[in-house]
């Protein structure tokens, strides 16, 4: 329901020439200042809305889908630094919290390390400490 709102929306907006450049998510269409973001109780007040016509019980804060949005930046890929920057935090604690990563993301993270036992002619040295995998390694968490 979210994903049909917001494709909804987003032609929508494109057609309000003051709503078009705003790097904003949330923007007023309607009502003025167009263009300029939507405060936040208006925010709070779409997401109730939206949640009453998806038949969904639970709360759903629109601090959600910032979280969302963090998440799944991270998850495809993108640096902490990167996702500070999206959101606008100051300090790199704040957007720490964001990071959720999937047990598939630390291994993948384990196996990009070269390995210490490669030679340069890319054969493998003994492993005197005796063999770890990625796999192993990400569950010692």
């Amino acid at each position: 329901m979210v994903v049909q709102a917001h494709d909804q929306y987003v032609p929508e907006r494109a057609g309000v020439p003051d709503a078009a450049g705003s790097d904003f998510v949330f923007v007023n269409l309607f009502r003025p200042p167009v263009g300029a973001p939507m405060k936040p109780g208006a925010v709070n007040d779409l997401f109730v809305a939206l949640r009453g016509r998806a038949g969904v019980d639970r709360r759903v804060p629109p601090h959600a889908l910032r979280h969302a949005f963090a998440s799944n930046v991270l998850d495809a890929g993108g640096a902490l630094d990167e996702v500070q920057d999206l959101l606008g935090h100051t300090s790199i604690g704040s957007t720490q919290v964001y990071a959720h990563p999937a047990p598939e993301r630390l291994r993948q993270a384990v196996e990009r390390v070269p390995s210490p036992r490669l030679r340069a002619d890319g054969k493998d040295e003994q492993d005197r400490l005796g063999s770890r995998t990625a796999q192993s390694w990400v569950h010692r968490r």
